[in-house]
């Protein structure tokens, strides 16, 4: 990671005027109705949408999991086209509002470099790796932040049997990020190139299992 002088942080009102700007191409972008998705990822994406903005924490995890669902559906001009809009959000030194941002850029990175996207890897570049100040929890980089819903021992898992279907592929969906992100960052012995791989595939079909959540057929 670059280093950053943490006396030069954008201010708010510079994140505010980046918003003002921004924020109705992401509007514009989270209009998913012709793409083929299940409906029930084109209601989130109605939600992330309405008074978007980046100043809004709340607002950030929504599009972040729009985004995951954009991957798991392989959806990946759209997803493109998100992460390199919001590139350039301005540091403020609020991690909680940026890490969704670096989720999405490291999530089209990924993605791209599995494709072999050229043009989208060296258009995201400059913006993969964010100031050292943005720190993460330790033991990121082994999986620590991922929920791992599909790996939970059936004690475990029985408890969230109550919960609606939204919260189950919403909870695989966005395991995606993370371990995007793990992958970006070089990941680690306990996350290698080869399991994070799997890991993605095995999420992905996981979400399509869910019921509401297959893939559309026409």
């Amino acid at each position: 990671m670059t280093g950053h002088d943490s006396t030069m942080w954008a201010t708010k009102a510079e994140l505010k005027a980046f918003s003002a700007e921004v924020s109705p191409r992401i509007t514009k972008l989270l209009e998913t109705s012709a793409l083929p998705l299940p409906a029930a990822v084109h209601k989130r994406a109605v939600r992330a949408a309405k008074s978007f903005s980046f100043t809004r924490e709340v607002k950030l995890a929504e599009l972040d999991e729009v985004v995951a669902f954009l991957a798991t559906y392989g959806q990946f001009d759209r997803l493109n086209e998100i992460a390199l809009a919001v590139a350039p959000t301005p540091h403020t030194g609020n991690a909680t509002i940026y890490e969704p941002v670096r989720e999405i850029i490291h999530t089209a990175a990924y993605f791209a470099d599995r494709r072999v996207d050229a043009t989208t890897l060296r258009a995201l570049d400059p913006s993969v790796f964010v100031p050292a100040d943005f720190t993460r929890p330790p033991g990121y980089l082994r999986g620590g932040q991922l929920r791992g819903m599909l790996e939970m021992p059936a004690d475990e898992a029985v408890k969230y049997d109550v919960l609606p279907a939204s919260y189950h592929a919403g909870s695989i969906a966005t395991d995606l990020l993370v371990l995007a992100s793990i992958s970006v960052c070089g990941g680690s012995s306990t996350w290698t190139p080869e399991r994070i791989d799997a890991q993605v595939k095995k999420n992905i079909a996981g979400v399509h299992a869910v019921p509401g959540y297959a893939p559309p057929t026409s």
